[in-house]
């Protein structure tokens, strides 16, 4: 089995896991995933290349002691995780089908050290068009207290 340490940041594909923050990035922003396809995403990756089987996946997100639907939560999750990768499930890129079995984390995942991750909300460099603009907030926050309009008032925009 290849567990991974729980306070790690991993790369997979232009994704970061940062298991510890319990965040899952796309070129550095935030992609949002509920509690549990989050968890599972965490499973998945902790034991990728090995089968991970709907009798664990129940066990992890429900407990032992569950009385629901579990075959339509562990869909619904898996679901959720493919629209937050943009997988596939005919051509899977991160999370393949085991028909009857399971799921398998496919993707190679590289441990991703403090220095190298891509800073939370923003694109990496390589990725932001040239001249792309930013948002700067004025120490006054001038957006939410404008003295014209309303409170209305946009953000100023700089290029980078």
């Amino acid at each position: 089995m290849t567990d991974i340490p729980t306070r790690e940041t991993l790369r997979f594909g232009e994704f970061e896991l940062n298991v510890a923050a319990y965040e899952l990035r796309r070129n550095g922003r935030t992609v949002r995933l509920e509690r549990q396809p989050m968890d599972l995403l965490i499973l998945l990756v902790e034991r990728r290349g090995n089968l991970v089987t709907r009798a664990d996946i129940v066990h992890r997100l429900w407990g032992p002691d569950v009385f629901v639907d579990v075959e339509t939560g562990v869909h619904t999750a898996i679901r959720k995780i493919r629209q937050a990768l943009r997988d596939s499930a005919e051509e899977p890129a991160f999370v393949e089908t085991v028909a009857g079995k399971g799921y398998r984390f496919v993707a190679p995942v590289e441990p991703v050290g403090p220095s190298e991750t891509t800073p939370v909300g923003r694109a990496p460099l390589s990725s932001r068009r040239k001249g792309a603009c930013s948002p700067v907030p004025s120490s006054s926050d001038s957006w939410r207290h404008s003295r014209r309009g309303g409170g209305h008032n946009r953000p100023r925009l700089r290029p980078e």
